[in-house]
């Protein structure tokens, strides 16, 4: 394996720099040298288990992002590895696609200007890693063999998860002409990306449980990120966007302010004058956010959603949620349905907040009455 992981350079290409060390105790004595933005460990190594040399790391060099390699697939060992690392590749692996995804976390790191925020987002404690129920419903979710009622048993082991499940199913969004009392009809109406992320926000709202910020309230930002994602897929398909980006929309709007959580939890004194200063002042949270703490709360929230390994477009999304003119794509797109959600939204009184520069660039100025139409319908 070392050999592999010799060859990681080559793969990156001359902007990277790779250090490969023989074992656990000579990379913890190159880490006190030199700080690593990504650290890669196998779960088995000589002398000192992966379990180990990592759980050192996170002791000493909390801002270093952890992926774990392993050869074993089962979902305790999956569960045990997120424990003390970011991501979780499994041998054998494509050397393409693992640089590829190295690239694009260091990427997502950079746009996060805070030491303080980056050692937030890396550190263990402060941040929710993907629970063992959610790796259990993805690996059913892609298994060919796996059956509705497989599904719905993972569903009903969260009842928070199930609650919500049955809440969004019998919402207008998804137009049903009678009440759904089921999991098991809920999961097969909801659709399993929906599905998916449900599973994920719902933990990840509960980890701050048991630490519920003063800044803001959790609640309330559930409430805000939920309408978002109806909003959002409602919008793109009345934009005709694909199946697909209409699916992503209500996933991305479901994920766009989990940045917020993080500040709020990890900062809460700080943040909670930024709020009161965005009410007085007029300024939009995310000007604040970037002013005092170097990054706001998209970078936050893609960056820790970059870790969890969401597909791109999700990601991308969250991103570029306040500032379209940052995505790649022009034209009426995903971020576009997910910005104007959460605009648009009443409650939110944010209309002001609307990017009119980046709409009269795709040549729909004039559009927001017709979807605040849409969304008041």
């Amino acid at each position: 394996m070392q050999e592999l992981y010799q060859m990681l350079g080559a793969y990156l290409g001359e902007d990277y720099d790779a250090y490969v060390a023989p074992g656990g105790a000579h990379a913890l004595k190159l880490l006190e040298e030199m700080p690593m933005d990504i650290i890669v460990s196998d779960l088995a190594m000589p002398e000192m288990s992966g379990r180990e040399f990592l759980t050192r790391v996170v002791a000493k060099f909390p801002e270093s992002i952890r992926i774990v390699i392993s050869g074993h697939a089962d979902q305790l060992t999956v569960a045990q590895c997120l424990m003390f690392g970011h991501r979780y590749f499994q041998k054998p692996f494509l050397l393409e696609n693992f640089t590829a995804t190295l690239k694009r976390i260091c990427r997502l790191k950079y746009l996060v200007g805070s030491d303080k925020i980056k050692r937030v987002v890396c550190g263990l404690g402060a941040l929710p890693t993907p629970p063992d129920t959610y790796l259990r419903l993805s690996e059913t979710l892609n298994s060919p063999d796996s059956s509705i009622d497989d599904i719905t048993r993972i569903v009903l082991e969260d009842p928070g998860l199930t609650v919500k499940v049955l809440q969004i199913v019998n919402s207008a969004e998804f137009g049903i002409a009678r009440r759904i009392n089921t999991p098991s009809e809920a999961v097969q109406i909801i659709g399993y990306e929906i599905l998916r992320a449900l599973m994920l926000s719902v933990q990840a709202f509960k980890f701050y449980d048991n630490k519920p910020p003063k800044s803001l309230s959790v609640t309330q930002l559930w409430n805000h990120s939920l309408r978002t994602a109806v909003a959002a897929k409602r919008l793109a398909r009345f934009e005709k966007l694909s199946p697909d980006d209409s699916e992503a929309a209500f996933v991305s709007g479901l994920l766009h302010d989990i940045g917020k959580l993080v500040l709020a939890v990890n900062a809460d004194s700080e943040y909670e004058i930024l709020i009161k200063r965005s009410h007085t002042e007029s300024l939009p949270i995310e000007v604040l956010e970037q002013m005092v703490f170097g990054a706001s709360h998209a970078h936050i929230g893609a960056y820790l959603l970059g870790l969890w390994g969401l597909p791109d477009l999700v990601v991308d999304t969250v991103e570029a949620h306040h500032s379209l003119g940052m995505q790649k794509s022009k034209g009426f797109s995903v971020a576009t349905a997910v910005h104007l959600a959460q605009c648009l939204e009443p409650a939110g009184k944010r209309i002001t907040n609307v990017d009119h520069q980046y709409l009269e660039q795709i040549g729909v100025p004039e559009n927001i009455g017709v979807w605040q139409q849409v969304l008041d319908s």
